[in-house]
């Protein structure tokens, strides 16, 4: 009887150091790294390429403090917080900045004939739940219909590293 719960015990440990080994691994590839948003499909409309962002991942150790990257668009960034969940099945985005502004909009809109996109109104949007759909030591896809900025619609971005 001793044995079956000292074998139960050890096949419990197992599981729950491999599923934090996948989410340290996973966390360990985006960890330092900066990894370029190479497509954005929002409810099936594709994303300008002048409005894809850059993500700068903040060295990190996952268990010891809360993982944080920068949002860039052209000049300007976004900080968000970031993890992996679910033995690396969830990824999450979660915006840390807040939408003020330092620039003048009219300016940039009589220089710019283009829409500009604020990464800080990017990243909030965009923050929420995704399911990680592929990733490996190059290249990551995630999707999520839970967005803050578009809930109920699919959101599909894909990362290549830099």
């Amino acid at each position: 009887m001793m044995k079956n719960y000292i074998f139960i015990l050890g096949l419990i440990s197992l599981v729950s150091f491999t599923s934090c080994n996948k989410t340290n691994s996973l966390s360990k590839r985006l960890s330092g790294e900066t990894w370029k948003v190479t497509s954005l499909l929002i409810d099936g409309e594709i994303e300008e390429e002048d409005h894809l962002p850059e993500f700068t991942f903040d060295e990190c150790d996952i268990y010891d403090e809360v993982c944080m990257a920068e949002w860039h668009i052209e000049d300007e960034h976004a900080e968000f917080a970031w993890q992996f969940d679910e033995k690396g099945t969830i990824f999450t985005i979660s915006n840390q900045t807040t939408a003020e502004h330092d620039h003048d909009h009219e300016e940039e809109e009589e220089e710019h004939e283009e829409e500009h996109v604020e990464p800080v109104d990017q990243c909030q949007d965009l923050s929420g739940t995704y399911d990680v759909d592929e990733m490996d030591n190059k290249v990551m896809k995630i999707s999520s219909n839970a967005t803050i900025g578009h809930d109920g619609v699919m959101v599909v971005i894909e990362l290549e590293r830099v």
